[in-house]
C-alpha cells in the first residue's frame, strides 16, 4: 500500500457503505461476464492452488486442490441464511480465524457486508450455467475496502476440507471467505500471528480494544464490576461486537473445558446485556438480597456436537471436549451462584431471558468475569452498518498512513527512535487541536510491506507498539525535539505485540502531539494512524525541524536566532487601576504574549482575580535586544476589552526553564494618563497584579 501523503479525514453516520478497491486489480464482474461466455471456470492466477501458498510449515502429502462440487452433490454457500451457523476449524486454520467466522455468521448486517449480493454467489441448481468457479468478498485493510476475488479450488485430503467447515458438509462461505483472508495476507500460514481483535475489524472497518479482565480485578471489586457492566450496556446500545475469552496458553489448550464448562481459546459472542428486576421472587436469595441483577446472554458460536445423555453421563471431566448438556446446562449447574441451576426455564422466560438459539445461553455477570480472562470490544465507529441516516451525531475520523524508517541522524529519513525517553521524539510527531474537551479514540495499526508478503509468504512476527500523546505549546508548528516540564505526557498507551493498539478517553483543550512508536529503536515497517474525535481536531503531521524564513525576507529582516517558550501559569490580585466604575463588575482576564511580530492568546479565565491557565507558546526570534509584551485584559461582552496591565521580559539564554523558586514574576502596572507630550506615564504607586511565568530560551533550535 503506497503511503498517504496526507491526512485522509472522513465525517461518519448514516448507512454503512463506501467506495471499495478491486484488489491486485481483478474485477469481479468482468471476470465473471467473461468466464461465463467461454463457459470456463475460474483459476485465480494471483493465488494458485498450490502448497506454496500454505505456506512454509509442514504440509502433508497428497493434498488434492477441489471445488465444492467435487466434495458434495448440493454444494452451497449457506445452508440456512437465517439462522447463526456453527463454524468448525480445519486443520490449516487458526483458532482467531476460527473465532471470528463464527461470530460473523451471527451478525447478518456485517456478514452481508464481508459477502456483498451473496444470493447473486449461490450455487442456483436451476441455473447450473451461472456457476464459474469465482467468488468474491469485501474485506477492510488500513484504510479502505478492498474487493477480493478468489477461485473455489480448496485444499483437501482424502476428501476432507483442510480448511474451515461449515456446520453442514454442502456448506462453503465459511472455507471461501478464509481464502480470501489468507489472499489478503500472502498464505495460510500468514494468518497464524494474529488475533481476533484483528478479523473483527477487518470485517467492520471498527477498531478493536482488548480488556484484561484479570488485570482489571473485576470479579474482587463490586464497585469495577458494576461500572463494568455499565460499559456493557453502554457498547451493547451502540452495537459494538463483544466477544468473551478464556486465554488458551498452548495450541493444545484450545477446546479443553474450564470447571464452568467453557472452553479455552474459543470467543463467546454477547448477544444481549440485560439487567433483570428480581422484585419478590425468590431469586432475591440467589443475588443476595439485591432487587437488580446484571446478566449477560452469549452464544457459543462453536457449540460442537454432544454425546447423547446416557446411564454414565453423570460423570464428567472439565478437559473433554464433549458434554452430555448444553453449554447453558452447564454453565448454570456449575456457577458460583447455586440457586442459578434450580432456576426453571419457565422462570427464565419471565424475567426476560429469552434465547434465540440452541447454542446461546445467560450467565450472572459474577460468573462472567470469573470465568473468562478477556473481552474484545469491536466498535464500530467509522460508518456504523446498525446506524440510520441522522441517527445522531456521528464521529469523525482523520487517518494518516507512515512509516518507522531508519536513515541519517538527524534528518527527515530518522524515524525509528523507539519507545526510550532519549529517542523517543525521532519518531513521526502529528498535531491536534482540541478546541474544548473532547472525547478521542486513536488506534494504530502495523502492516508489513506487501511486496515482500508476495515474495516471501510466511507469518510475520508483529513488533511491540504503542503511542504517547503530549500536550505542547499552544501555538506549535515544528517538531518537537526535547520534552522539557511543560510537554507534559498525558496518554501513553503501553507497548504490545499486537497489529493495533488503541485508547478511548477524554482530552481537555490545547495543542498536543501523537506519538506511534515501535519498543526498539530502529525497527521499521508501516503503520496506520486513525484518530476519531466529535470535532475537528485538524490532525496533521509535523515535518520540519527548523523556522525557515523566505529567502526574500530573510536578506531584510535576518534569520531566526533565537527560541524562547513562555508558559503562562497564572495570576493573583487582579484589579482595575483608576476605573472606579468597573469595581462592582466581575473580571473575565486573559493574557496576550506579543514577540516581534507575532502575537498569542491564552484562554479566557473564569477565575476571576486569581485566574489560572498554565498555557504555553514558543516563539522564534530575530530580534534579540528586544524584549516581550505581555499583556493582561479583561474581556467584555459589549465593550472593548479593558487592559489590566502589562509587563516587558527581556528573556535572555536561559538553556533551561527559570526554576520555579526564582520564577519571573513582572508586576503589572496600570498606564496612567498622557503626559504634555503625548506619552503614557507609569502610576509607581499601583499594581494591577502578579503574573507568573515559566521562561525558557535557547539558541539551538533543536533542543525545543
Amino acid at each position: 500500500m503506497d503511503a498517504l501523503s496526507s491526512v485522509v479525514e472522513r465525517v461518519s453516520g448514516g448507512v454503512g457503505g463506501g467506495g471499495w478497491v478491486a484488489y491486485k486489480k481483478q474485477d469481479f464482474a468482468e471476470l465473471k461476464r467473461h468466464h461465463r461466455e467461454e463457459a470456463t471456470l475460474f483459476i485465480d492466477p494471483t493465488f494458485p492452488a498450490i502448497d506454496s501458498v500454505i505456506g512454509t510449515s509442514s504440509i502433508p502429502p497428497n493434498i488434492q486442490w477441489k471445488r465444492p462440487g467435487d466434495l458434495c452433490a448440493n454444494p452451497r454457500l449457506f445452508s440456512d441464511i437465517e439462522k447463526p451457523q456453527v463454524v468448525r476449524p480445519g486443520e490449516f486454520s487458526c483458532n482467531w480465524i476460527v473465532s471470528a467466522c463464527a461470530v460473523l455468521s451471527g451478525v447478518h448486517e456485517i456478514r452481508n457486508k464481508v459477502i456483498p449480493d451473496y444470493w447473486e454467489q449461490e450455487w442456483d441448481p436451476a441455473r447450473p450455467e451461472v456457476y464459474c468457479g469465482l467468488f468474491h468478498f469485501r474485506l477492510w485493510r488500513f484504510g479502505q475496502w478492498v474487493d477480493v476475488v478468489v477461485d473455489d479450488l480448496l485444499p483437501t485430503l482424502d476428501n476432507t476440507l483442510l480448511t474451515l467447515q461449515g456446520q453442514h458438509e454442502n456448506e462453503f462461505w465459511p472455507a471461501l471467505v478464509e481464502k480470501a483472508y489468507a489472499k489478503l495476507h500472502g498464505s495460510y500460514d500468514a494468518l497464524r500471528e494474529g488475533h481476533l481483535s484483528d478479523a473483527l475489524v477487518d470485517f467492520t472497518g471498527g477498531v478493536s480494544e482488548v480488556i484484561d479482565l484479570q488485570a482489571e480485578e473485576y470479579s474482587s471489586h463490586e464497585d469495577k464490576r458494576r461500572e463494568f457492566f455499565e460499559i456493557l450496556l453502554n457498547e451493547m446500545a451502540h452495537h459494538s461486537l463483544m466477544c468473551f475469552s478464556v486465554l488458551a496458553p498452548l495450541p493444545s489448550d484450545i477446546g479443553t473445558r474450564t470447571s464452568l464448562g467453557i472452553n479455552k481459546g474459543h470467543a463467546y459472542h454477547v448477544t444481549d446485556v440485560r439487567r433483570i428486576h428480581l422484585a419478590e421472587t425468590n431469586l432475591r436469595n440467589l443475588f443476595k438480597g439485591r432487587h437488580k441483577a446484571a446478566m449477560v446472554r452469549l452464544r457459543d458460536p462453536r457449540d460442537e456436537g454432544r454425546r447423547p445423555a446416557s446411564a454414565d453421563s453423570g460423570t464428567r471431566s472439565a478437559s473433554e471436549g464433549e458434554y452430555a448438556y448444553s453449554t447453558s446446562a452447564i454453565t448454570r449447574m456449575l456457577s458460583a451462584n447455586g440457586e442459578w441451576s434450580k432456576l426453571k426455564e419457565h422462570e427464565r422466560t419471565r424475567l426476560g431471558l429469552h434465547l434465540r438459539d440452541k447454542s446461546e445461553f445467560w450467565m450472572p455477570l459474577e460468573d462472567v468475569v470469573r470465568e473468562f480472562t478477556e473481552l474484545t470490544v469491536c466498535r464500530m465507529l467509522s460508518r456504523n452498518v446498525f446506524a440510520g441516516a441522522g441517527a445522531g451525531r456521528g464521529w469523525r475520523e482523520q487517518a494518516s498512513v507512515g512509516a518507522w524508517q531508519q536513515g541519517v541522524l538527524g534528518t527527515s529519513q530518522d524515524r525509528a527512535g523507539g519507545a526510550s525517553q532519549d529517542t523517543m521524539l525521532r519518531n513521526p510527531q502529528y498535531a491536534c487541536d482540541i478546541k474544548e474537551d473532547d472525547e478521542l479514540v486513536i488506534q494504530l495499526m502495523q502492516f508489513h510491506d506487501t511486496e515482500r508478503i508476495e515474495t516471501e509468504p510466511v507469518a510475520f512476527l508483529n513488533f511491540l507498539i504503542g503511542f504517547f500523546m503530549l500536550k505542547v505549546e499552544e501555538n506549535r508548528s515544528l517538531r518537537l525535539h526535547k520534552q522539557w516540564p511543560h510537554c507534559a505526557t498525558v496518554v501513553s498507551v503501553g507497548h504490545k505485540r499486537r497489529r493495533e493498539v488503541v485508547y478511548k478517553g477524554h482530552v481537555g483543550q490545547g495543542r498536543y502531539l501523537i506519538v506511534p512508536t515501535t519498543y526498539k529503536a530502529g525497527e521499521c515497517t508501516n503503520y496506520y494512524l486513525r484518530v476519531f474525535s466529535r470535532n475537528n481536531i485538524r490532525l496533521r503531521e509535523l515535518k520540519e525541524d527548523l523556522p525557515k524564513c523566505p529567502v526574500m525576507l530573510s536578506c531584510v529582516t535576518g534569520d531566526f536566532e533565537w527560541a524562547t517558550v513562555v508558559t503562562v501559569h497564572s495570576a493573583e490580585c487582579l484589579t482595575r487601576v483608576g476605573e472606579s466604575y468597573f469595581k462592582s463588575s466581575r473580571i473575565y482576564p486573559y493574557c496576550t504574549i506579543k514577540c516581534e511580530t507575532r502575537r498569542c492568546s491564552t484562554p479566557v479565565a473564569r477565575d476571576d482575580l486569581y485566574p489560572t491557565w498554565n498555557n504555553s507558546y514558543v516563539f522564534y526570534r530575530k530580534k534579540t535586544d528586544k524584549p516581550l509584551t505581555i499583556q493582561v485584559y479583561s474581556s467584555n461582552l459589549l465593550l472593548p476589552d479593558s487592559l489590566l496591565g502589562e509587563c516587558e521580559i527581556p528573556a535572555p539564554i536561559t538553556r533551561t526553564p527559570t526554576p520555579l523558586a526564582t520564577t519571573l514574576i513582572p508586576r503589572l502596572r496600570r498606564r496612567g494618563k498622557k503626559d504634555d507630550d503625548g506619552e503614557g506615564v507609569d502610576l509607581p504607586s499601583t499594581t494591577a497584579g502578579t503574573l507568573h511565568l515559566t521562561i525558557l530560551t535557547e539558541d539551538n533550535f533543536m533542543a525545543v
